[in-house]
């Protein structure tokens, strides 16, 4: 996204004007866009600087808009807005929110990317700052059920096949298929329309079981079959510290050889952290790119702070200015949740924290 604001608000009308002004007074992430032409012939008296007059098409308009911005609210007929939208319209997973209101703020309909967009919240959300009635069609949603892919973006979660699982599981849930959920730790998440297991000797009258784990493997489980999905919060932070010029291979393996000995599943790492001055370590920063995940880095001052909670090393300390690096920055990037103390490796130090989703 390339603009500070999350929301575009479009309007054609001096009634969709005024609303859309209205509605940006209430939001604090918006910016509105009037499009002026001959018929219309609109004008902005605000000095508001997110109040946008443009005299282009709204299709042109559109096009600027439809990847800047997570969500845009037409304020407008239906009709209009979807043949407008359709040329830019790719995928659920990359497509920004779509919504449509009427000029008098009726009703606000939730049209496009209404789960993994989130447009059925913000609808929800600007309804009930405008007193207008939310229209809301997604079969899950109607039939008051959860859904396997906002369960796994309420948890930033990974999920192999994730089109194809998420697809069958909803269609179970909403035809009332048999489909057990297994919550392996304090994870919060809705559980509408599942069986709730207590346990995974449960499962042989179920067609489809989904398991939130963070563990490279559980007990009894095989999950290359197609009956279980792994649904794998990504919700583990690691603190590194290294030698200078470790190298890349011997870093990765390293790691890949300590989350296996934990059960703790590769892909549900967040992020990776070390002391800022490490922030240009090629072998820290090859491994960010092979997990694609953050590399965050603290200052000696901030890990200062909190060191003296974990065993001290005077040659560390005369190296890079605090006692330790691992552990503190694991216990700083996961909010004080340090979960597994430091493991040594030739040169490499690991520690992990987890957070809470």
């Amino acid at each position: 996204m390339s603009t500070e604001a999350k929301i575009a608000i479009v309007c054609i009308t001096e009634n969709g004007k005024n609303l859309a002004l209205r509605i940006n007074e209430k939001l604090s992430d918006s910016h509105v866009y009037i499009v002026k032409n001959k018929k219309n012939n609109l004008t902005n008296d605000s000095t508001n600087l997110n109040i946008f007059m443009v005299e282009k098409k709204v299709s042109e308009l559109v096009g600027d808009l439809f990847n800047k911005y997570q969500s845009i609210l037409f304020i407008m007929a239906t009709g209009i807005v979807v043949r407008t939208i359709a040329p830019y319209i790719v995928n659920k997973f990359s497509d920004p929110a779509v919504l449509v209101t009427d000029e008098k703020g009726k009703n606000v309909i939730s049209l496009l990317s209404g789960h993994m967009g989130g447009a059925n919240e913000l609808t929800n959300n600007i309804s009930s700052l405008i007193g207008a009635n939310p229209v809301i069609t997604t079969a899950t949603d109607v039939n008051r059920k959860s859904s396997l892919d906002m369960i796994a973006k309420g948890l930033n979660a990974y999920i192999d096949d994730f089109r194809e699982n998420v697809k069958d599981v909803n269609a179970m849930l909403v035809n009332n298929g048999q489909v057990g959920i297994y919550i392996d730790g304090d994870y919060k998440v809705d559980t509408r329309g599942f069986n709730v297991l207590d346990n995974l000797n449960e499962t042989c009258d179920l067609e489809k079981v989904v398991i939130i784990t963070n563990k490279n493997n559980l007990e009894n489980i095989d999950f290359n079959n197609d009956k279980f999905i792994k649904v794998i919060p990504k919700d583990i932070v690691i603190g590194i510290g290294c030698r200078r010029n470790t190298e890349s291979e011997l870093l990765e393996n390293s790691l890949k050889d300590f989350l296996f000995n934990n059960n703790i599943d590769i892909k549900a790492v967040n992020r990776i952290g070390s002391i800022d001055i490490k922030k240009d370590e090629k072998a820290i920063i090859d491994l960010s790119v092979s997990l694609d995940v953050p590399f965050k880095t603290l200052s000696a001052e901030d890990i200062s702070k909190v060191d003296y909670l974990f065993d001290k090393s005077e040659f560390v300390k005369k190296n890079v200015g605090v006692y330790c690096v691992a552990e503190p920055v694991a216990h700083i990037l996961s909010n004080g949740n340090l979960i597994i103390e430091k493991h040594k490796y030739k040169g490499i130090t690991f520690s992990i924290g987890r957070l809470k989703l």
